[in-house]
């Protein structure tokens, strides 16, 4: 599902960060782990094809990200791939609802509705469709980011350090969504986290990746 040899990434500044070899084989999940700074996030964009690596082989569900041009790796993260950043970046202007559908609009495809009927319902979020961000909780804008990443029913799930600033029963509740949701569309889910509860929660079906 996943693999990568030889990967390095420079930044425009001269910083180069270097990730061992590795290969994620279908029906396992990515466990992440590592203190700040040591790579988690640029990983996670290099596998979202957000960044491009400066040397390496990248294998995302039988893509090579390199050999692909910056439009071809929009259009294969749309059918492909749902993310959960770390800053969730929803439009403050737009509502729950609205949030949800504008990445389809952002790409000029249909809506689909009865998909985003199914998420509000089932991340209890349907009483809450109206709101704006700023009127929601830390975990209320945490499940409309999670339902936002899996509008489209991606085979690859990421989530940036998903427990940030969330207390015990939230992380709890957001690790158990992640991996539900997961499990219902056989979908492969990378978490990077530095939080030991999340680590602690992880269960065999995830491989553990220390960034140092």
């Amino acid at each position: 599902m996943i693999e990568w040899r030889g990967l390095r990434h420079r930044y425009a500044a001269g910083t180069e960060i270097v990730f061992d070899d590795f290969e994620l084989r279908e029906g396992r999940h990515l466990l992440l782990r590592g203190a700040s700074g040591s790579g988690k996030s640029t990983l996670l964009a290099l596998l979202a094809g957000l960044l491009s690596a400066s040397e390496g082989r990248l294998l995302v569900a039988g893509q090579d990200l390199r050999a692909m041009s910056a439009r071809q790796r929009d259009a294969w993260r749309g059918a492909t791939l749902g993310f959960v950043p770390q800053r969730l970046h929803l439009s403050a202007a737009l509502t729950v609802r609205g949030n949800l559908e504008l990445p389809a609009l952002c790409a000029g495809l249909p809506v689909d509705h009865g998909r985003a009927d199914e998420l509000l319902d089932r991340l209890e979020l349907h009483a809450l469709a109206q709101r704006l961000p700023h009127q929601l909780s830390v975990g209320q804008a945490q499940r409309v980011a999670l339902a936002r990443a899996l509008m489209r029913r991606p085979r690859l799930l990421l989530a940036d350090e998903p427990s940030a600033g969330l207390d015990d029963a939230n992380t709890a509740r957001m690790l158990a969504l992640l991996s539900q949701t997961a499990a219902e569309q056989g979908a492969t889910l990378v978490l990077a986290t530095h939080d030991a509860r999340v680590i602690a929660a992880a269960d065999a079906s995830f491989v553990e990746r220390v960034l140092r």
